[in-house]
This record gives C-alpha cells, structure tokens and sequence, in this order.
C-alpha cells in the first residue's frame, strides 16, 4: 500500500501503551496518518475509557506494567464491546499470549519498533476486515 492508500479518515483509534515516550510516538504517527488518537497508559485504562467512549481500532501493547497485560485487556474490552477491532503492538516474543490475543480477534501484530507506513498498513488492513 500507498502512504496515500494506509491515510486514515478521522477515525478514533485508542493506543493502549504504558511508556510516555512510545505512547507519544504513537499518537504523532497516528496524527499523520489522518487519525484521531487517544492514549492511555494501562489495560485498565482502556476498559475504563471504552465503557464511556468508541474507538474504531484499539492499538494494544502486550506487556504492561503494573496492571493486567494486552490479552487480558483485550478479553475485558470484548465482555462490554463485543467484536472491537484491535491490533497487537508488542516488541517482545510472548507468542502464546499474543496468540491468545489474535485467537479472541485481534486483526494481526505490528513488532516494534514500527514504521509509520507498517502502523498505517495494519491500522488501514484492522480496519477493512
């Protein structure tokens, strides 16, 4: 894909991320992607957030610390919003929690670090499915 074809629409996307300087990161790429963010800084925060607000895509970390990791963030985000599409951010190699994830619906992983055209291609790719 294209820069011009991974452009986003205003879409909200929650970024799910508990270090500032990647959850920063991530919110200027989305920006340039045409995206509107929301960060947040635990799992908890998240499930919080989406009893109250809509995200059209949730960006998950995998390991966070302290608190409840992306898997299980994701399956508590699925009891109150059934079927919100999601994506894994993750640097580390926890496969089998990351399977776990992609198992319960997550549309695919993005390793870190990640490009802005990689982020723009799965966000763009979640989003169509």
């Amino acid at each position: 894909m294209t820069m011009e074809q991974i452009q986003g629409n205003g879409e909200h996307i929650l970024i799910v991320e508990d270090e500032g300087l990647l959850r920063n990161m991530a919110t200027e790429m989305l920006k340039v992607l045409g995206y509107l963010p929301v960060a947040v800084a635990s799992g908890e925060e998240a499930v919080s957030y989406l009893t109250q607000n809509q995200a059209h895509l949730v960006m998950l970390d995998m390991v966070m610390r302290p608190g409840i990791n992306g898997r299980e963030t994701y399956e508590r985000i699925l009891a109150t919003t059934p079927g919100q599409r999601a994506i894994v951010v993750s640097g580390f190699a926890d496969s089998v929690e990351i399977d776990r994830t992609l198992q319960l619906g997550a549309s695919q992983l993005v390793r870190k670090p990640y490009t802005l055209h990689e982020l723009g291609v799965a966000i763009k790719t979640a989003l169509l499915d």
